[in-house]
């Protein structure tokens, strides 16, 4: 048996569109442009064809320059609502060969039958980013909110002006120094402070905003607004931010349009007298409305020779077992292949101890030997006090057990602590800040544990994060002319260096010491290191009573 996630959580963003009043006409229709971040970026439609079985009805959906927030989507899957909340079964999309990838994309699916009445389709679009060291990770939202607003608010941090025509940028060496080696470098020559004790750097051939822009990309990791920004691209050089300089490359780089359209005709082979009318539906513009606070985990279980039955980890969460899948069914021996089969098998999955991390699993779909029949799964049972959810989903395929079986999931939660969740960043971002403490560049802040020193740090960041760390580092050490800042002896070092860690990248990746943690954060006041640590400080799951509620499904 192996198991494993597949790179990072996803971000898949879910969009409905609904036709209504189809009629037997050979029609194409399609929505107008739909908006995804304030750019308009995607387009569904269905060119409902009615000869059978030589053409038949095609489902659509485009995006189009998604690379200008520094995306592009990396499959989508589809399907048909019924009764209950959401398809069903979806399948997954064809990505078409349109020889410019990322900036218009298109995926398609041919439909079994005419689409004829009320009808709504369900879309899962899986995004990524356009450069690999762009992705999807998890972090604290108050620590790029509270980094960047001490570049707006904590004037008597602030150590380095950058000069813009006639605008005056304030900022923290030390959080520049630590993003750009360029900055460092220019740190490094100590050069001399202007009229107000601060150094300046001019930087000309660029306008304001695109600054502000760079600024936003070194504090937070995240671009702001477009990244199609020319000056953007030169500066992400210049200082050689590689992640914004990529990402820019990507969303300045021009498309040849009428090979766009070219390539998107030849997708569909289409005959122009046979479609003579197309219909706009809805009329409105619309939006997708994605819920930053819902990270949907891919992973895989492969279950080796007849060992089905045997419940196996699908998935670990911090060294824990939050996953487990198992398969049921009839086994029927099968003379023609000499080997047994099983009948209609059922995919079972129990969640276990996901609530302690702070996710609620809201919608779970499952794909047996890449079948691409993605198929819902209903849930069973839900002990809400024992962290318990268990889920099945029954296949209508027969299962050969004398070879390995392969069960892909899509788990969609949702992050129930406040300000804790993933998004889209540049993975340095979560290690910069940190390795400048750690390699003590530009650091003015020495950390003891009772009498033992820690390590090192940096006042902007400590104050920007705790507002009680930003009454401890006004203590000026007459020696080193660096503040100092002293935890209790109580506190073992090393969860200090986590608790540490924390203020700096906003996660973590423990789950040790998580008392000490507590106490520390709710000491210190850093709120969603609190609400993270209460959750896994909880009581476990009795074992009696959860192997109990296990007997009954």
């Amino acid at each position: 048996m192996t198991s494993k996630i597949f790179g990072t959580p996803q971000m898949i963003v879910p969009y409905e569109w609904i036709l209504e009043n189809v009629g037997k006409q050979t029609m194409t229709f399609a929505s107008k442009m739909i908006s995804f971040r304030g750019e308009k970026v995607f387009r569904v439609g269905l060119k409902n064809y009615a000869k059978w079985p030589l053409d038949l009805p095609v489902l659509f959906l485009m995006a189009i320059d998604l690379r200008k927030i520094g995306m592009r989507v990396e499959s989508v899957k589809c399907g048909m609502h019924g009764n209950g909340i959401g398809p069903a079964k979806m399948e997954k999309m064809i990505r078409e060969d349109m020889d410019d990838e990322g900036s218009l994309q298109l995926f398609t699916i041919k439909l079994y039958e005419k689409i004829l009445g009320n009808c709504t389709f369900s879309f899962r679009i899986c995004i990524e980013g356009t450069d690999p060291g762009y992705s999807y990770q998890l972090s604290d939202r108050l620590a790029k909110d509270q980094l960047w607003a001490a570049l707006k608010n904590q004037k008597h941090l602030v150590d380095v002006e950058l000069i813009v025509k006639d605008k005056i940028f304030p900022a923290h060496k030390a959080i520049l120094a630590a993003r750009s080696p360029v900055f460092a470098d220019k740190f490094e020559k100590k050069q001399s402070a202007g009229r107000n004790g601060l150094h300046h750097i001019r930087i000309d051939g660029v306008e304001p905003s695109s600054v502000e822009k760079l600024l936003y990309f070194i504090y937070t990791g995240e671009p702001k607004g477009t990244l199609e920004d020319g000056e953007l691209l030169k500066l992400a050089n210049y200082y050689q931010l590689t992640a914004l300089s990529s990402l820019c490359q990507h969303a300045v780089r021009k498309i040849d349009a009428a090979l766009q359209i070219a390539s998107f005709m030849k997708c569909f082979n289409n005959n122009a007298k046979e479609f003579s009318s197309s219909k706009i539906t809805p009329e409105k513009e619309t939006e997708i409305s994605f819920e930053r606070t819902t990270p949907t985990f891919r992973c895989s279980l492969e279950f080796k020779q007849k060992e089905t039955e045997q419940p196996q980890c699908v998935m670990q969460y911090q060294n824990y077992s939050i996953f487990i899948a198992y398969l049921t069914g009839k086994s029927v021996w099968d003379n023609e292949c000499d080997g047994f089969y099983v009948e209609q098998p059922v995919i079972h999955l129990s969640c276990i101890k996901h609530r302690s991390f702070g996710l609620q699993v809201e919608e779970v779909y499952c794909d047996m030997n890449e079948e691409n029949v993605w198929l819902k799964m209903e849930s069973q049972y839900f002990q809400k006090k024992l962290e318990l959810l268990h889920l099945t989903a029954k296949s209508e395929s027969c299962l050969n057990v004398d070879f390995p079986v392969t069960v892909d999931f899509e788990i969609k939660t949702v992050s129930t602590i406040g300000n804790y969740y993933y998004e889209m960043m540049d993975d340095l971002w979560l290690n910069d800040l940190w390795l400048a403490a750690t390699n003590q560049l530009l650091t003015d802040v020495e950390i003891f544990a009772g009498t033992v020193k820690v390590m090192e740090a940096h006042r902007i960041i400590l104050s920007a994060r705790s507002p009680v760390l930003n009454l401890c580092v006004n203590k000026i050490s007459s020696k080193t002319g660096k503040s100092i800042v002293t935890f209790g002896a109580e506190f073992d070092v090393e969860i200090v260096k986590y608790f540490l860690k924390f203020i700096y990248i906003g996660s973590l990746k423990t789950t040790d010491g998580v008392h000490q943690l507590s106490k520390l954060a709710t000491m210190y006041q850093v709120e969603t290191l609190k609400n993270v640590c209460q959750l896994l400080d909880a009581s476990p799951p009795d074992a009696e009573k959860l192997t109990d509620c296990l007997l009954q499904l």
